[in-house]
């Protein structure tokens, strides 16, 4: 007796595969395409500054050969650097300005935020022990320097570029220092069109446009 061949079982369909739908519509093409331009990722940047920093020093040698390096300021050998924006002499003379409009009068507030800059750690915070010495480091002297300052420190605070708490040294005896571009965009209105775009430009190149510029919004699906 011959065995009768078991028939296999029916293959069952294959699943269906998951389609990716792509935003085709001008916004989602437009915000796919803006957040690639801004997707330089950290390799990348290291890359590009490894680059320039060895055609900076080819450079340097062709110019200067017989340079005694002893003679430079290296931050990699010398102590007492800060860490500062890049862009901070374009901020300090955007500070200038806003500072103008806001009183009314010439107000060199720049320098006083500059001063400030050169003092902090990383924790973006000051301690004022000495009010004079930060008026001295801001370029005023004389009588009434302590008083020029505190004004152009109450201008900074009013403005929104730092924040304040009284304590026993004095009203600015502690300083927060808040991100320079994040208050620069808010007060995008009151800067000139051609100043806020020099800034924007410098910090694209620098790859510091991350707070000036919106993120595209992510359209609901």
């Amino acid at each position: 007796m011959t065995d009768t061949p078991v028939p296999s079982p029916p293959t069952p369909p294959a699943a269906a595969q998951p389609t990716t739908v792509v935003n085709q519509t001008p916004a989602g093409v437009l915000n796919q395409n803006f957040a690639a331009l801004l997707a330089l990722n950290t390799t990348q940047k290291k890359k590009r500054k490894s680059k320039a920093h060895l055609n900076a020093m080819k450079m340097r040698g062709e110019l200067w050969p017989e340079l005694d390096t002893s003679l430079l300021w290296d931050r990699t050998v010398n102590d007492g650097y800060s860490s500062i924006p890049r862009t901070l002499s374009l901020i300090t003379n955007m500070i200038d300005d806003l500072a103008k409009k806001h009183t009314g009068k010439s107000a060199a507030a720049g320098k006083t935020y500059f001063a400030l800059w050169c003092r902090v750690w990383d924790e973006n915070m000051l301690t004022i022990e000495n009010e004079s010495v930060y008026a001295i480091e801001s370029g005023y002297s004389g009588e009434r320097n302590v008083t020029t300052w505190r004004q152009h420190m109450k201008v900074l605070q009013e403005l929104g570029f730092i924040d304040t708490k009284e304590g026993a040294y004095g009203p600015y005896n502690f300083v927060l220092i808040y991100n320079p571009y994040l208050v620069l965009k808010k007060l995008k209105p009151q800067i000139p069109a051609s100043y806020y775009q020099l800034l924007l430009q410098r910090a694209i190149e620098i790859g510091a446009d991350g707070d000036l510029i919106d993120k595209p919004a992510k359209e609901t699906k």
